[in-house]
């Protein structure tokens, strides 16, 4: 792939690092005030549910904490993974590029592992089909552009590797000067 919609590879690169960037750092901002309130999220739960569960509120509190302090680490990996890729893909080192994408083929795996449960849900469960098909569209469209998008940015990184590696096998070759030494000598 030498092109994503009309656009090089590293334009691609940048935009959808600093996409996941900005989105990485917003998640993470708000997922800090989540913890900062985490009594009224608790207390917002434990009406919802009501009296009638088996769960009290310090068992809410802790699902809640564990929960919010897992999206938080992933949204950290996220933003870490996303300035990575945008420097590596300013000083093209395809390396850098590779923290990315293995953390959105991650992302990715387990969103195909939902859809595939999705679907798996929607046939054996009796799910209304007006909720059924909108939810396993928009499910399969994302998980289809997340895939397109690791696509181009592992393109990236082989296009930036390649260029590397001519790279350093021109830097590193012998100068082959001529040898004079041996040319046949000639008398007139």
């Amino acid at each position: 792939m030498e092109n994503f919609c009309g656009l090089r590879l590293s334009t691609v690169g940048m935009v959808v690092g600093w996409t996941n960037l900005i989105g990485g750092l917003l998640s993470t901002v708000l997922l800090s005030i989540a913890l900062t309130r985490i009594d009224d999220i608790v207390s917002a739960i434990h009406q919802s549910i009501g009296n009638n569960s088996d769960l009290d509120t310090v068992d809410i509190r802790l699902i809640v904490i564990i929960a919010i302090s897992v999206y938080f680490t992933t949204s950290l990996a996220n933003v870490i993974a996303s300035m990575l890729l945008i420097v590596g893909t300013v000083k093209e080192r395809h390396l850098l590029l590779a923290p990315w994408l293995i953390n959105a083929y991650i992302f990715i795996f387990f969103n195909a592992v939902n859809f595939v449960y999705m679907i798996f849900v929607s046939i054996f469960k009796d799910v209304p089909i007006n909720v059924a098909i909108p939810t396993l569209l928009y499910t399969g469209v994302s998980l289809a552009i997340q895939i397109v998008i690791w696509n181009a940015i592992y393109s990236l990184y082989k296009q930036i590797r390649a260029n590397r590696d001519q790279q350093q096998r021109l830097l590193t070759a012998p100068a082959t000067l001529p040898d004079y030494t041996r040319l046949p000598y000639i008398v007139k």
